[in-house]
């Protein structure tokens, strides 16, 4: 591969970044202990870990409401995503009662969705 080339393409893995994982954290409704003692920026990092790990995708930011935060992620296999930060999702209290959107494909593609166990 030539200098130009790897100055500019990205691989092919970075490119296929169609499918999406959607969190959406309750921000009001939780103990007050959970806002206390977590944050999203560990969160953030720990979901980001967990992708990393199997080259599954990436966190693309979040999006803070009123009363609800999002979390974006983007990889090419939405499925495997879960898999890989579902023990993420279970342990991490700030993720209690969380909505997840399973999205395989972009904005209108076919989705499904789950809610995090408390």
């Amino acid at each position: 591969m030539g200098f130009l080339s790897r100055l500019f393409c990205r691989p092919a893995a970075q490119q296929v970044q169609d499918q999406a994982v959607l969190i959406y954290l309750d921000g009001q409704g939780l103990p007050d202990e959970v806002y206390a003692d977590c944050d999203l920026m560990t969160l953030e990092d720990k979901l980001e870990q967990a992708l990393r790990s199997g080259n599954l995708g990436v966190v693309d930011g979040n999006e803070v409401g009123p009363g609800e935060v999002t979390i974006f992620l983007y990889g090419a296999d939405a499925e495997a995503m879960v898999r890989g930060i579902e023990p993420v999702l279970r342990e991490y209290p700030l993720c209690r009662g969380a909505r997840v959107v399973v999205r395989r494909g972009s904005p209108g593609s076919e989705q499904r969705e789950f809610l995090v166990a408390d």
